[in-house]
């Protein structure tokens, strides 16, 4: 069944070659390029992906916004039922869609499975939320120095075309998360999926397609971010761009959009915060499971630990022994690997390393792991790391979580808040009160109390402050984000 269903998006030769989507068929791209897409694991090409070129994106683009309109006069209920159809799809191929990300990107077996499932499960979600997306209607009256005599009929309408360009580290996930809602609302969608993650991101293009999004409505276009995202993202055509990726790449996109609409998950270097009276087993614990899953490779990633220096003496050696539980290095295919498999590339392995060296001459110390082989990182933590540390000022993708001693709350609320980025932070305190009083401070775009930093639920807002994000995303909030709203006035004659 799965080479059947997935058929058409490739040669079927070994290593494939695989096809874009232009919104109606799965072509190869007339420039004749394409680009190897190996895994992390063992460095074997697991597909090859098109290179499009220009004049094919301009295609695409013009076939997509020819294809909005009647999907958006397409009933609600249909559109519903062709996403329910897609998560259901997503279900049945769990197996094979786990085993892609393994391969693909390197995530071991339960994350992948996890992934696969909590796609299927959000687009389900969305579909059912949208349903309860209403107008509004208000009187002239409402307001002072008015009579009765206009009324504004509010509702939410389509953008038009909608750019969606998801991350390596979900790209299943994190591409359904913008597809679904825009598809919902009524938008096309031309979906970017990465580099590293691309085959999955084709599949998932697929699935759509197969559970009946209309021609034209979807396309799927592959290349790296210089030879077709700068284009996407600067196209006359596009409405809205929504985009998950480093806060460089971000603020690279939106210097090209102009005033096209934005929402964006962009990078974060979250902190934990552990005040005297926490429960040194749980921070650790959450401490171990935020800055390590997938090798670290997550914008919600624990980074660094703040603390008087009597809270980390005791804080450390709970979470040393700890990893010795909960994290174990290897090939993710292993069921013995825990947490921490290869990260995305030797290069990223490389720049890692480099930035644990520089902190070290700086005056680190590296109390475990700290060294690299191929694109095995091992699990590090750092002592003695100070906020003006590449480990700290940059987004570091791997598995590291640093620790800085501080001498008073203030000045762990002054490091959180001058950071360039603000993504999520995490509070670890027996006394929620204390933990209320102190989230208050961050400039953050979420306070986690005595948690990890995540994306989940999926209902809850999720969003970013400086330069971590644009915009509000989780379900409800994602589905408004994709739509606008259209006031139409009727005036009454007196």
């Amino acid at each position: 069944m799965p080479a059947e269903f997935f058929a058409p998006i490739s040669n079927q030769k070994t290593p494939p070659v695989y096809s874009f989507f232009n919104g109606r068929e799965w072509v190869e791209s007339n420039s004749g390029k394409t680009m190897a897409v190996r895994s992390p694991v063992d460095g074997s090409v697991v597909g090859e992906l098109q290179v499009l070129a220009p004049k094919e994106i301009d295609a695409v683009m013009e076939t997509a916004a020819g294809s909005q309109r009647g999907w958006e006069a397409t009933p609600l209920n249909k559109r519903v039922s062709v996403m329910h159809l897609a998560a259901d799809w997503i279900r049945h191929f769990e197996d094979y869609l786990t085993a892609l990300l393994v391969r693909e990107i390197g995530k071991t077996d339960s994350e992948a499975r996890s992934e696969i499932k909590r796609t299927a499960d959000l687009i389900d979600y969305f579909a059912d939320e949208a349903q309860s997306i209403r107008g509004e209607t208000l009187d002239s009256d409402n307001f002072p120095g008015y009579d009765k005599g206009r009324i504004a009929m509010i509702e939410r309408v389509a953008y038009g075309v909608v750019v969606a360009i998801a991350p390596f580290n979900y790209p299943v996930n994190l591409a359904a998360s913008k597809i679904a809602p825009a598809l919902l609302m009524g938008n096309a969608v031309v979906f970017k999926p990465p580099t590293q993650g691309g085959i999955s991101g084709v599949h998932l293009t697929r699935i759509f397609e197969k559970a009946g999004v209309p021609a034209g409505v979807i396309c799927c276009v592959t290349g790296s971010g210089s030879d077709v995202g700068d284009v996407l993202v600067s196209h006359p055509l596009v409405d809205l761009i929504t985009f998950t990726g480093s806060s460089d790449t971000g603020a690279a996109i939106a210097g090209r959009a102009g005033m096209v609409p934005l929402v964006f998950e962009c990078g974060g270097n979250n902190p934990a915060v552990v005040l005297p009276d926490a429960d040194m087993n749980l921070a650790a614990r959450e401490i171990i499971k935020g800055g390590f899953a997938f090798a670290g490779q997550r914008c919600t990633a624990i980074k660094y630990v703040l603390g008087m220096q009597g809270v980390l003496d005791q804080l450390l050696p709970v979470v040393l022994t700890q990893m010795k539980e909960f994290v174990k290095m290897g090939d993710p295919r292993s069921p013995e690997t825990k947490l921490v498999g290869p990260v995305i590339s030797a290069g990223a392995a490389e720049q890692f390393q480099q930035w644990i060296d520089e902190s070290v001459k700086l005056g680190a110390t590296v109390v475990t792991g700290g060294k690299h082989k191929d694109n095995y990182m091992e699990p590090t933590i750092l002592t003695g790391v100070t906020p003006e540390m590449p480990v700290v000022v940059r987004e570091v993708f791997g598995p590291l979580v640093s620790f800085i001693s501080i001498k008073s709350m203030d000045e762990a609320v002054a490091i959180i808040n001058q950071s360039m980025f603000g993504l999520q932070a995490s509070v670890f305190t027996k006394d929620e009160g204390t933990g209320l009083t102190f989230a208050k401070q961050l400039n953050v775009g979420t306070v986690q109390i005595n948690g990890s930093p995540q994306r989940g639920p999926d209902h809850f807002p999720f969003l970013g402050v400086k330069r971590s994000g644009l915009g509000v995303q989780g379900v409800r909030y994602s589905l408004e984000a994709m739509s606008r709203l259209r006031p139409i006035l009727l005036n009454k004659p007196q």
